[in-house]
């Protein structure tokens, strides 16, 4: 340990996706700290901020950073910062396994479609990617059927976690509980490669069918028939682009049960 801690750093809450890594760090603030390992990324985050998929949760975060944090490994339920373990195995469990949109509902997608075509834009987009930003909104329900075409997304577009990949993570969260998801897993689960390592662990992720807080109150929402514009706006607020992209995506997974009239 770098300082005496006042308090002790008490994890209390695990993503399912978590799996046995030893990492290095990639950036902090305040808020949260990120590190990336060959197998994937691990976000350490305080009980100010959403929990992310292969994230945990600590209380008495600030207390966390004091120590020799540079690099981490992740064994046994058990977090090794420095010379300090963090105890994992009393936490929660942060799942979505069972949260699923459980049916087309007319009235939210339309709200998600108003809220969409008001808030994204190519113009957020520098001149030269704008490519990125049609490709995305030309996205049609037939494409889900080209596997190449799928596959193509992947690593596709700028960004920490590329455009791409932000929409694929959209498109599945709307898509699952239907036969579509499986579709949509088998070509992200063929070119995984293509794409860096912090947003490989939010698509495979994915695949299990495990999304952000974030999503899952916006699936509730759903599921629930309430307003979900402010769901909406918090998500289309992180990253540059990012939210608006997953936003947009799961925009076109309701397209395509819409199309399809999916009653999973």
């Amino acid at each position: 340990m770098t300082k005496k801690l006042k308090s002790e750093p008490l994890a209390i809450l695990k993503s399912s996706c978590i799996r046995p890594l030893s990492a290095e760090l990639v950036y902090e603030n305040e808020e949260v700290i990120d590190y990336v390992s060959d197998e994937g990324a691990l976000f350490l985050i305080s009980d100010e901020v959403d929990p992310e998929p292969s994230s945990i949760v600590v209380k008495n975060f600030p207390e966390l950073k004091k120590l020799e944090h540079g690099r981490i490994v992740y064994y046994a339920g058990k977090l090794k910062i420095g010379s300090y373990h963090l105890d994992l195995s009393h936490a929660k469990i942060f799942s979505t396994a069972d949260l699923y949109l459980k049916k087309y509902n007319e009235i939210f997608y339309d709200e998600l479609s108003r809220f969409i075509s008001e808030n994204y834009s190519c113009e957020l987009y520098a001149p030269s990617v704008k490519k990125v930003c049609r490709t995305l909104l030309e996205f049609k329900p037939e494409n889900l059927y080209d596997s190449y075409y799928l596959e193509s997304l992947i690593g596709f577009g700028i960004g920490m976690t590329p455009s791409g990949d932000d929409f694929l993570v959209g498109l599945m969260a709307s898509l699952k509980g239907s036969y579509f998801f499986e579709r949509v897993k088998e070509a992200i689960n063929k070119a995984l490669i293509k794409t860096n390592s912090i947003s490989r662990e939010f698509l495979r992720c994915a695949v299990l069918g495990e999304f952000s807080a974030s999503f899952a109150e916006l699936i509730q929402a759903a599921n629930d028939e309430i307003d979900a514009e402010k769901y909406f706006l918090k998500i289309s607020l992180k990253g540059h682009t990012s939210g608006k992209e997953s936003l947009l995506g799961f925009l076109k997974g309701l397209e395509i049960r819409k199309r399809s009239f999916i009653r999973p």
